[in-house]
């Protein structure tokens, strides 16, 4: 059976979907921003200690990545 197919691409579907592209990633954001500070209020051993809890925290969050900061 041959088919034919017809891409049809239309601005208020662009909008529509950077509309909603664009409020997933502020609830990702914020949903970040709160791991974070909860990781940041933890009182740890040494210096080295919160690199591991970080690293879980950053495979978890699938459009930002941590930084280090000196």
């Amino acid at each position: 059976m041959r088919q034919r197919w017809l891409v049809i691409e239309s601005e208020a579907r662009k909008e529509s979907d950077l509309k909603q592209l664009e409020k997933l990633l502020t609830k990702k954001y914020t949903h970040a921003q709160c791991q974070l500070r909860k990781l940041c209020q933890q009182e740890f051993a040494c210096a080295e200690d919160p690199f591991n809890p970080a690293k879980l925290l950053e495979s978890q969050l699938p459009f930002h990545q941590l930084a280090c900061k000196d």
